[in-house]
């Protein structure tokens, strides 16, 4: 039984969840929390295998000999780009192995909005795919129909949170050449709960149901991403993720897991092929090649990830590493928690959820930030360099 891990350890991977052969494991919910594995002990039969592909209780992994190694890059398709939250990375990877009779996994939004992962292979759900979504991921049963997958000889692209990577790789307990293993760079991972509560809230306030959500929108520019809702009555919401209020909590670490805290797979140890995120700093590092529609930061971590690179990105340019890990601090380390998130979970448990997202994040606050270009401006500076700032 999966005693081992604490609740500020546990990455909500998904990997013991798979490996249960009696299903005796299920998430259980947490007011405006995440939803931790609980065990069913009448099912449970004491087999361990839930022990045995958890990625906190096992190895981590290392780059191969000679990497990582660092490249900026972007889709040749500015259509792509721009639907993409960088440079369409992702995007091409998931083309390329669609063409080569692949499936990939990765997150998408589901009709109530709550992310979770699916396996196809599907142009349409690679579109859905695409864009960053900021909440917690339901993994479901994806790695039981990963390995079925890839034990037919198909080739699979898993796109993933290092502890997702970590968590699939333990799960399958071996290497499969069929497979390839995709990580973002993580900030951390906000609570689905606590996006659902914002999304009800902006509901309330716009009198309509949400349609559609975009947490990296580029109508005026990758460098002035904005998240944008658009509403079953026609109306717009769309403000810049430096002052929506939801993104607030997650830049603040508020929202964010709590082992996200104490990540044990920054730095390269999920033992990903690839890994891909925004290439911040492009306007400094990159200015020749950076036209505010997005820049991508891909990393290869092994041989794998190189030759499959090499293959998708024709527009692909080798960087320094110290160049990425400069406006990047989320490959190498992880937030530093704050007595605001305990403070915020406090206040919501007492006053209730929407009390304390406009409390802690009210929207005087929010526009009296946005007036003052100077603190908008070293928000986006501690968000790029890892760094936490103060709630107000």
């Amino acid at each position: 039984m999966i005693d081992k891990v604490s609740v500020a350890d546990c990455t909500l991977c998904g990997a013991c969840i798979n490996a249960c052969p009696t299903d005796a494991i299920r998430l259980k919910k947490q007011y405006l929390d995440f939803c931790y594995p609980d065990i069913d002990a009448d099912l449970c039969i004491n087999c361990n295998k839930c022990e045995l592909s958890c990625p906190i209780l096992g190895e981590k992994s290392k780059p191969e000999n000679g990497f990582p190694i660092a490249f900026a890059a972007k889709s040749k398709n500015d259509e792509v780009r721009i639907r993409s939250s960088s440079g369409g990375a992702f995007y091409e990877f998931a083309d390329k192995m669609l063409k080569d009779g692949g499936y990939v996994c990765g997150a998408v939004f589901d009709e109530g909005f709550h992310v979770k992962h699916i396996v196809s292979n599907s142009k349409n759900d690679v579109y859905r795919m695409m864009g960053s979504k900021y909440a917690q991921s339901d993994m479901g049963y994806c790695y039981r129909e990963i390995k079925d997958v890839l034990e037919k000889g198909h080739k699979v692209l898993f796109s993933g949170c290092p502890c997702q990577v970590a968590g699939l790789r333990t799960f399958l307990g071996k290497e499969y050449r069929n497979l390839l293993l995709v990580e973002l760079i993580c900030h951390g991972i906000p609570s689905d709960q606590m996006l659902q509560v914002y999304i009800r809230m902006q509901e309330k306030k716009y009198g309509a149901k949400l349609k559609r959500m975009e947490f990296r929108n580029k109508t005026k520019g990758w460098h002035n991403s904005a998240v944008r809702m658009e509403f079953e009555n026609g109306k717009i919401y769309a403000e810049p993720m430096t002052i929506d209020a939801f993104m607030q909590g997650y830049f603040r670490g508020v929202s964010l897991k709590k082992s996200c805290f104490s990540c044990q797979f920054r730095n390269f140890a999920s033992g990903s092929d690839l890994t891909i995120g925004d290439f911040w700093g492009a306007e400094i590092e990159m200015s020749h090649i950076d036209d505010n529609k997005g820049l991508s930061v891909v990393i290869s971590n092994s041989q794998k990830g190189t030759v499959f690179l090499e293959k998708t990105m024709t527009s692909c340019v080798p960087v320094k590493m110290d160049n990425i890990l400069k406006y990047n601090q989320a490959l190498v380390r992880p937030f530093s928690i704050g007595e605001q998130r305990t403070v915020f979970y406090k206040y919501a448990t007492e006053k209730g959820a929407e009390k304390a997202i406009e409390q802690f994040f009210h929207e005087k606050l929010l526009q009296k930030i946005k007036r003052k270009s100077r603190f908008t401006l070293r928000c986006v500076w501690y968000i790029i360099r890892g760094k936490e700032k103060p709630l107000y």
